[in-house]
């Protein structure tokens, strides 16, 4: 177990790698594959030589940016890209079809390092990469995190991200990423890992504590795998690097996850970088009791007990059952397919949009203070048992929202149709 800081102080490398053409056939089409595209060509039936130059001549022809970002050079029957951009990494396959022909794998001879790769040792304080029970500390630099990010068989004991931390995790899939800098090219999108995917037992993001008030990252974006995490954020950035998505996002598959949110200006999403995304949380928490934090749980989320104390959120879910929701403040607003089992609506506003085959609540107590919004939505739904006490508000359409029992409070109280 050692306690290691990012530094971001490495060397910048390029990386090379070569193929080699290992027998040559007219009737054999030689391919090379960067993320979804593809560069070919036809053996030349005059020698793997001839084959390898025209294989290197097409992929220096390319005007797609995945291939413009390698150098590519022949040398009798071996073809070798170099990283145009030091310290950026590529990842290319080969392949054959038809004929006879043969071609060898892509074999990298020299790896890509720099100060923009989690993998590099140089870029940590003792020199060696993180490694299991590690804790690590990434602060007091703006240094970016974009490569060597499948860090899928660590467990650290603790990764802590201090609000000191300015640079960003992560890449946007949208666009291709071709500098440390982020320099992108929104013709393609990325293919390369996205999230840091790392195992940790305590995550801490966004702590302050000092006189200053530093910006945060617009982007952290970690998937904590299998690993069972309890992740604290204390604030974040104000505002996201990319528009429309949170500045951090997370990903987690472990039953016992927990997600605590103090506060998050810049938005705090589970679930909801990329399309189709999935994670797994027993408790998410919002204490914040102001209305700066914007929580997003994503719809393939499967998450049992939901505490909101203040925040403008939304949770988007395509199934399943949400067995304890309480709100005490703030604005949550649910969205998709799923039921809530028992609800409690102590304060502030639940804007119920969310639906399911048959019931989307089965116990909504509505209590003094708290407002419950059924009529943003117009699908047909059904709330089994909805308990009302002495200054709760209720706004629903009775031709949309069927109650089945609806107990009132006793004694006096004011109701408006």
């Amino acid at each position: 177990m050692a306690t290691k800081y990012f530094l971001g102080t490495a060397d910048a490398v390029a990386q090379v790698s070569t193929v080699q053409i290992t027998a040559d056939d007219a009737a054999t089409t030689y391919t090379i594959t960067i993320g979804d595209r593809t560069v070919s060509v036809a053996g030349s039936g005059t020698g793997v030589n001839d084959t390898a130059t025209a294989l290197q001549a097409a992929l220096a022809a390319s005007t797609n940016p995945y291939f413009t970002a390698i150098t590519w050079t022949v040398a009798t029957d071996t073809v070798t890209g170099t990283a145009a951009t030091l310290g950026v990494p590529f990842t290319a396959s080969s392949s054959v079809t038809g004929g006879t022909g043969t071609i060898g794998a892509v074999t990298q001879s020299t790896a890509s390092a720099g100060p923009n790769h989690w993998d590099t040792a140089d870029n940590w304080s003792d020199g060696s990469i993180p490694a299991n029970t590690d804790t690590v500390y990434i602060q007091d630099t703006n240094v970016n995190i974009l490569w060597g990010l499948d860090q899928n068989t660590v467990d650290l004991t603790k990764l802590i991200i201090p609000k000191s931390y300015t640079g960003k995790i992560g890449l946007d899939y949208r666009v291709f990423t071709t500098s440390g800098a982020l320099a992108t090219d929104a013709t393609e999108a990325e293919y390369r890992q996205t999230y840091l995917k790392i195992g940790a037992t305590d995550v801490v993001i966004g702590e302050n504590f000092g006189q200053d008030n530093p910006a945060g990252s617009q982007r952290i974006m970690l998937d904590l795998d299998t690993t069972q995490t309890t992740v604290n954020i204390y604030g974040t950035a104000s505002s996201s690097s990319e528009t429309g998505r949170p500045s951090i996002r997370l990903l987690g598959t472990h039953a016992s996850n927990e997600l605590y949110v103090r506060s998050g200006g810049g938005g705090v999403g589970v679930a909801v970088g990329e399309p189709n995304e999935t994670s797994t949380f027993n408790l998410i928490s919002v204490s914040d009791q102001g209305s700066s934090t914007k929580l997003r749980i994503g719809a393939g989320v499967t998450l049992t007990t939901y505490l909101q104390n203040g925040g403008i959120n939304v949770m988007e879910r395509s199934s399943g059952t949400l067995t304890t929701c309480t709100i005490n403040g703030g604005t949550l607003q649910t969205e998709g397919i799923f039921v809530m089992t028992t609800t409690h609506v102590n304060g502030g506003t639940l804007i119920s949009n969310h639906t399911s085959g048959t019931v989307a609540h089965t116990i909504l107590n509505i209590n003094d203070g708290g407002t419950v919004n059924g009529i943003s939505n117009n699908e047909t739904r059904t709330w089994t048992t909805v308990n009302l006490d002495n200054g709760a508000t209720l706004l629903a359409n009775s031709d949309i929202v069927t109650i089945t029992t609806l107990n009132e409070p006793s004694g006096q109280y004011t109701l408006g149709t």
